[in-house]
């Protein structure tokens, strides 16, 4: 190699030596470095959600209501399912996360929520299914109604049931007749979803009779809200044919006639169940009938130790009351905690209007379960006059019997408001336990010893505040027309008399 060449090489490693030390060239490779790292983070960060988004939603729930997520009783339950159940939307899910028209936020928030179903539970699955390109999928299910159109189809093993839009979806009646197509105006999809669940999980169903053939009152809103919760719903009148054998309560719902003495005798019969008991009735006296003129009915609650005062209950009792001019609308205390045994809270309480109270004739057979406060009076409807009595009165009561051999107990329970299930009183979740208590009460009485969650859901559409008592009603009404002013005046004149003297 010759000198000129070698001076070449020498040079040409220097100048290497020198681009690799220069000050530039340490910046751009760190630069260059920094790059590679955060692009790599970047991939190692989208593989990261890409898993967690196969585990749990990716998405924050804003909304007022939550909307878009599960509360926490519906997790706990689904997170316990022993069973796998298979949710099959009847529809591609492009479809429900694209529908136009203003339906589009209900059918993306249902779509959501059944994501959540699976993402809580790894006993849950969900699929979806295009009818069109698959028009015989319900075929092999020969119980589903296909003329009927579905939305859901929840399957367990052998057992199955369909979801149905009038389920998940609630309407707006006068604006879809206007707008020539149906128009929803909110959204019941967890209720009707973990609803259908339990449905197919459980090994046996429970059969709720109402009563019928004495004009009664529309107990629908009730009955609905157990349907709800995995209780079958049949109307019978007895005068006319027998209860089904899965039969295992009958709500007598504000009857404007007494039962005749066959049908007395045949509830009489059917609650000692030859020897085995195990049957229940639901007894809900109307306010706007004389008690004293049903003897059979009261013959009935006096076997149970019980029967109903002709008159109300009248609360003195601010801490109890709902609205000041009316003293027949009021709280209650919960005064047996069996009957609180799977409540969430007892924070919120049961409240009940025109409230005929329960005297208890036989406290071995019969017990008090919700009662008045301790000032409270009795309104005599036989007498025209206002009462003082001893407190506090009852408004619910439980009489047994049972039997020795087969370990079980036959019940009447009275409760004495009709409008305690009503639709106004068990809708307000937020303010009072209606739903949840009454609810559970059946669940208890059932007696079968493993109820898994109480079904009541949220209303998208609530606005409710959670106050109940006028003393509640009256510290927010005084708090804002009064205290918060005041401390906004207060602290107005501190800012400008420390401004005067600067």
């Amino acid at each position: 190699m010759s000198n000129k060449t070698s001076k070449k090489t020498s040079a040409g490693k220097k100048s290497f030596k020198q681009f690799i030390t220069a000050r530039n060239t340490r910046r751009g490779a760190t630069s260059v470095g920094i790059t590679v790292m955060l692009i790599a983070a970047i991939v190692l960060v989208n593989v990261v959600l890409a898993i967690l988004s196969d585990r749990s939603a990716m998405y924050i729930d804003v909304t007022e209501s939550r909307n878009f997520k599960l509360q926490s009783e519906t997790i706990d339950y689904i997170s316990g399912l022993e069973k796998d159940v298979d949710l099959y939307v009847l529809a591609k899910e492009e479809d429900l996360e694209s529908n136009a028209s203003t339906n589009f936020q209900f059918y993306q928030q249902m779509n959501r929520l059944l994501h959540e179903f699976e993402y809580n539970s790894d006993k849950i699955k969900l699929h979806y299914v295009d009818l069109v390109k698959n028009p015989t999928f319900l075929s092999a299910y020969p119980n589903v109604n296909r003329t009927e159109t579905h939305m859901i189809l929840a399957t367990c093993g052998e057992n199955y049931t369909t979801i149905d839009p009038s389920d998940i979806f609630g309407y707006d009646t006068e604006t879809s007749k206007n707008e020539g197509y149906m128009v929803i105006k909110n959204q019941y999809v967890e209720q009707s979803v973990t609803s259908a669940i339990l449905k197919v999980t459980k090994d046996y169903r429970i059969t709720v009779s109402v009563l019928s053939g004495q004009d009664e009152g529309d107990v629908s809103a009730f009955t609905s809200e157990l349907a709800l919760n995995a209780y079958d719903i049949e109307t019978v009148d007895l005068e006319k044919k027998n209860l089904s054998a899965d039969s295992q309560f009958v709500i007598i719902y504000k009857p404007s006639s007494d039962i005749s003495d066959a049908v007395y005798k045949k509830l009489s019969a059917w609650l000692v169940n030859d020897e085995k008991y195990g049957h229940n009735i639901l007894y809900f006296p109307g306010d706007d009938n004389n008690t004293s003129a049903y003897p059979n009915l009261n013959k009935l609650l006096a076997d149970y130790g019980m029967e109903v005062q002709y008159g109300y209950i009248c609360e003195n009792d601010t801490d109890y009351l709902i609205d000041s001019s009316y003293h027949f609308t009021s709280a209650f205390r919960y005064a047996d905690t069996a009957f609180t045994e799977g409540l969430s809270t007892t924070s919120r309480p049961v409240v009940m209007g025109a409230v005929m109270p329960i005297r208890i004739l036989d406290t071995a057979k019969a017990v008090a379960i919700l009662t008045s406060s301790d000032d409270v009076e009795f309104e005599n409807l036989s007498t025209d006059t206002r009462e003082k009595v001893d407190p506090p009165l009852v408004g619910a009561a439980v009489g047994r019997k049972g039997g020795s051999t087969s370990g079980l107990t036959s019940t009447v329970t009275v409760i004495g408001s009709s409008d305690a299930v009503t639709e106004n009183y068990l809708r307000r979740k937020q303010s009072f336990n209606n739903d949840y208590y009454f609810i559970n009460l059946v669940n208890i009485l059932s007696q079968k010893g493993d109820v898994d969650i109480i079904i009541a859901g949220k209303d998208p559409t609530s606005t409710e505040l959670g106050i109940t008592s006028i003393n509640n009603v009256s510290f927010l009404s005084a708090a804002v027309r009064f205290i918060l002013p005041g401390l906004v005046l207060a602290a107005g004149l501190i800012v400008w008399i420390r401004r005067r003297h600067q």
